[in-house]
């Protein structure tokens, strides 16, 4: 009996540490594929930064060397800035980036704004590259805090310098060469909206039709050159007497056009005839024995669209042709 006894006493506790061993295998397992995840889920992590179509950096602080020292440094900071990690650290982030002493000044103060965790966001910046192009970027940054307390500086960089090269040209093909005020095209997109917000906001709007008088009797008998000076004086005079707010065009040949946004029309017809005023003198000051005729229509409550409304300014400023020229003709509506 006490043979049996013992046997089974050590057959128990054989089984509990297969029990055991079993169980520290399962655990051991568990450790070893949670291991493997957080390695896999870090190279995705990484995977995701370095494919990033944005720039993506992580910078601290090195207090014994006059700039930060960047951490991570993903393909698009190299593609954008012309420099990998290693060089920027070498270099320096603000000596390569920012040569004017200024601009260095400036965004040293941005890390200042930085180290309080405030984040900025989409700020514009330009930079210099390696070849030493200058391109324009947008920086956002957020205040990153580690595991040991350590804090660390996200940055996202945003290259819009084709954006705003596009941009650039975008906006010059609607500039008129000459005059340098909007062409047809841009002038009617421009006017349009206007149009559109003065209606939604009952705000009161004022459109003038321009021609210069005698054009042709100066391209005739001084030549086209001195015709184009009479066109380039008539569209810095308009620029010049206007708000910001305002809006010059040159509809073609010797027709120009102005939309008065949120100007009451009594304002409107007064600083219209100083206008007026001051082209004739500017003409009479050049020789040129021109003149300005206008049609103005101002609108309050009512706001139709723009083609009705510079079709309204085109009569009215026929009308001053066919009495004398160079004069200008008023019309409100309520």
């Amino acid at each position: 009996m006490k043979k049996n006894s013992e046997s089974t006493s050590c057959k128990s506790e054989l089984q509990a540490a297969r029990r055991r061993i079993q169980t520290l295998e399962k655990q051991l397992a568990e450790q070893e594929k949670n291991i493997q995840v957080l390695s896999e889920d870090r190279s995705f992590r990484e995977g995701v930064i370095e494919r990033a179509a944005e720039g993506v950096c992580v910078c601290h602080d090195v207090p014994t060397r006059p700039f930060v020292e960047f951490t991570v440094w993903n393909q698009r900071m190299i593609e954008i800035t012309g420099y990998t990690m290693e060089e920027i650290n070498d270099l320096g982030w603000y000596q390569t980036m920012y040569p004017d002493l200024k601009v260095q000044e400036r965004a040293r103060e941005r890390m200042e704004r930085m180290r309080t965790g405030e984040d900025l966001r989409f700020e514009r910046w330009e930079i210099t590259c390696r070849n030493g192009e200058k391109r324009m970027v947008a920086i956002s940054t957020s205040v990153l805090l580690a595991s040991d307390n350590s804090v660390h500086v996200l940055g996202l960089m945003h290259d819009f310098t084709e954006e705003k090269r596009f941009q650039l040209e975008a906006e010059l093909a609607r500039i008129d060469d000459l005059t340098l005020v909007k062409n047809r095209r841009g002038f009617k997109e421009n006017a349009e909206l206007l149009f559109k917000l003065a209606a939604r906001q009952i705000q009161p709007i004022t459109l003038v039709y321009l021609d210069v008088d005698d054009l042709k009797t100066v391209n005739d008998s001084l030549g086209h050159p001195e015709g184009d000076r009479v066109l380039r004086a008539v569209g810095n005079a308009l620029l010049g007497s206007v708000r910001a707010v305002d809006l010059v065009g040159r509809l073609g040949g010797d027709e120009f056009a102005l939309v008065l946004p949120r100007m009451k029309a009594s304002d409107a017809k007064a600083a219209i005839e100083r206008l007026h005023q001051r082209i004739v003198k500017m003409m009479r000051d050049n020789g040129w024995v021109t003149g300005a005729s206008m049609g103005i229509i101002s609108f309050s409550d009512s706001i139709p669209d723009l083609e009705d409304a510079l079709s309204c300014a085109d009569t009215l400023m026929y009308e001053a042709k066919k009495t004398g020229k160079n004069k200008l003709i008023f019309k409100e509506f309520a």
